[in-house]
């Protein structure tokens, strides 16, 4: 992948995301964070979710 490595996060064009997206999303399950580009302009930001959510009943639902 040829991902330019920009204040810490690497930036990847849309075409290159097309054809890769198994390696951006495989380093974003690593922690990378990912700036995605369309025509030179940063469009998107793609980055692992902190922590998972997890429900947790309210008492008064119960």
């Amino acid at each position: 992948m040829t991902a330019r490595h920009i204040g810490g996060m690497k930036t990847v064009t849309q075409r290159e995301l097309a054809a890769r997206s198994k390696a951006v999303l495989d380093d974003v399950e690593a922690g990378e964070v990912h700036h995605i580009t369309r025509n030179g302009t940063e469009i998107a930001e793609v980055r692992p979710i902190s922590s998972r959510r997890r429900f947790v009943p309210h008492p008064e639902r119960r």
